[in-house]
């Protein structure tokens, strides 16, 4: 059996409800990190969405509890990392899955829009991981913290621009926090998901390249958690600032559309 290192635990995941339609990040970390049995604080907005996960986890056999607030607020922020921590005695590990993108051509995008793209994916993320940190450092027993970024923080982001440059903005973050923090022994990392969806829990084992974008398979919400959890645990001990992505191999496509069928035309001509 494999061990995560993260039996006692003491966890935070920002945005741990689970929103209809929407892939579960949150709700995926949470559950892995308890089953992994860890003690989680469950954040979210939403009251009824922070219980739901909490019970959950409880019917799992895990320990949970829902702490309520607006992450995107600084003073709101800081509150609930303080709370979180009294009521675990402590933050071992936290994590941050809040972000959400509007769609509009560049040019097109409005100032309203920018401004909430980087709050909403980027402001939100610098708040919870200088809360988090600082009581990582007073603890003196190191940590980890995870936040989620994006493909579209690594190429380009068509149609949601502002997203995209919020997300890079993530990436960037966590490698000067992983720098700065490497002294206290907190590792700061994050997880970069491809075309997630709504989840794609419900794709057919065993079949691979099924579409023109991923190369494999398109990425599942539980392989997000999954990445999440290895991040988190002792597996991980000596990874920091770095990215990880899971996108199904979209990033490490040819560009240049070659298939299969063209390929004898391609040596004949080269």
């Amino acid at each position: 059996m494999i061990e995560f290192g993260l039996r006692g635990k003491r966890a935070v995941v920002s945005g741990a409800g689970s929103i209809p339609g929407r892939a579960g990040h949150g709700r995926q970390s949470a559950l892995k990190l308890a089953e992994a049995g860890a003690q989680v604080a469950c954040i979210d907005i939403d009251e009824e969405r922070a219980k739901r996960i909490v019970a959950e986890i409880a019917d799992a056999g895990g320990e949970a509890l829902p702490v309520i607030a607006d992450m995107t607020d600084r003073e709101a922020a800081f509150q609930a990392v303080a709370t979180a921590a009294d009521l675990l005695g402590g933050i071992d590990v936290a994590v941050d899955i809040i972000g959400r993108a509007s769609y509009d051509a560049a040019h097109e995008t409005n100032a309203r829009d920018w401004a909430w793209n980087i709050d909403f994916n980027l402001t939100q993320v610098f708040h919870l991981f200088q809360a988090v940190s600082r009581h990582m450092i007073d603890q003196g027993t190191g940590g980890s913290i995870v936040t989620l970024a994006s493909v579209d923080g690594i190429a380009g982001s068509r149609y949601h621009a502002a997203y995209g440059a919020a997300k890079a903005g993530v990436i960037s973050l966590v490698r000067t926090f992983a720098d700065e923090l490497g002294q206290h022994g907190i590792r700061v990392n994050a997880v970069a998901p491809g075309n997630v969806g709504n989840g794609n829990e419900n794709q057919p084992p065993g079949q691979y390249a099924v579409d023109p974008i991923n190369p494999l398979a398109a990425p599942r919400g539980s392989d997000i958690g999954n990445a999440v959890l290895f991040l988190s645990s002792d597996l991980a001990a000596r990874i920091t600032g770095q990215t990880i992505v899971v996108d199904g191999g979209v990033l490490a496509r040819s560009p240049w559309g070659w298939t299969p069928e063209i390929l004898p035309e391609i040596k004949r001509l080269y």
